[in-house]
């Protein structure tokens, strides 16, 4: 089924209201592992993740 572009773009921005949780958490899962190569690579002794006992 075909959808006008106005349709389209009413979707696409439900999507992104109806998501933003998802997305947060995969922003800061990307932070944090952009954090732990920073540390590595300045040398910082690693921390052991809160999620993995």
């Amino acid at each position: 089924m075909h959808q006008s572009r106005k349709e389209q773009g009413i979707e696409r921005a439900t999507r992104r209201l109806l998501h933003p949780d998802r997305r947060e958490a995969r922003v800061m899962a990307e932070l944090e592992e952009d954090v732990e190569a920073a540390e590595e690579w300045a040398g910082f002794p690693s921390h052991p993740r809160r999620d993995n006992p």
